[in-house]
């Protein structure tokens, strides 16, 4: 894995970090549609897509 694609990856999880986040604290505040739980279940799959696709391999380069 080279430095670029471990700072990408990085960035990844970051922003997954914060779906997370912000998916506890809208569940904790209470009462939800079911729009509302697509919306916050999209929100999350899309920040989790990006890390899932990510190739965790080592780098082969010498």
């Amino acid at each position: 894995m080279t430095r670029d694609e471990l700072d990408t990856l990085k960035d990844q999880i970051y922003v997954l970090h914060c779906a997370v986040v912000d998916a506890q604290q809208d569940l904790a505040a209470g009462r939800h549609t079911k729009d509302s739980l697509l919306e916050l279940l999209n929100w999350l799959i899309d920040a989790a897509e990006p890390v899932a696709a990510s190739s965790l391999s080592p780098s082969l380069r010498p």
